[in-house]
């Protein structure tokens, strides 16, 4: 499945009407308050998918808040199939996945639900750590836990 047949198949699995744009692009707004972005990266063959968390300009509460989604991060124990990213040139931190076109819709379906589940809980974290009221307990494991991961 290319990835425009993907996309409009999800809008029909969220029952909204969703096909990327010309310039390959859709986007839907899920609760009225977070935009999840489709992007077509054609050269690549895949489609990507994200949500911004927020805007945070450098200094401490940034490298707080990079510290502790980093570290949710480590082998993808609490994020996956999301990955955290940084836009230098917007200080914007998001959250992205990436389909290409062997993927099934039905993972798609769940790694949508992932992002937008992940997307929510960190940006109570960042809100949180830009008020300075970031315990350590802010950030509660999606799933597993660190100990459950070993390295060699």
């Amino acid at each position: 499945m290319n990835a425009r047949n993907l996309v409009e198949e999800l809008g029909r699995r969220l029952n909204t009407a969703l096909a990327l744009d010309e310039g390959g692009l859709a986007r839907i707004i899920v609760d009225q308050t977070l935009p999840v972005d489709f992007e077509l990266d054609e050269p690549h063959g895949a489609l990507l998918v994200y949500a911004v968390i927020g805007i945070l300009s450098p200094g401490a509460a940034r490298e707080a808040f990079f510290e502790k989604v980093l570290a949710a991060n480590l082998f993808g124990s609490q994020l996956a199939p999301c990955s955290p990213a940084f836009d230098t040139e917007r200080n914007e931190i998001l959250l992205w996945f990436s389909l290409n076109e062997s993927a099934h819709v039905d993972d798609a379906v769940s790694a949508l639900e992932a992002l937008v589940a992940y997307a929510e809980q960190w940006r109570n974290e960042l809100s949180r750590t830009l008020t300075g009221d970031a315990g350590a307990e802010s950030v509660a494991p999606a799933s597993g836990s660190f100990e459950a991961y070993m390295r060699a």
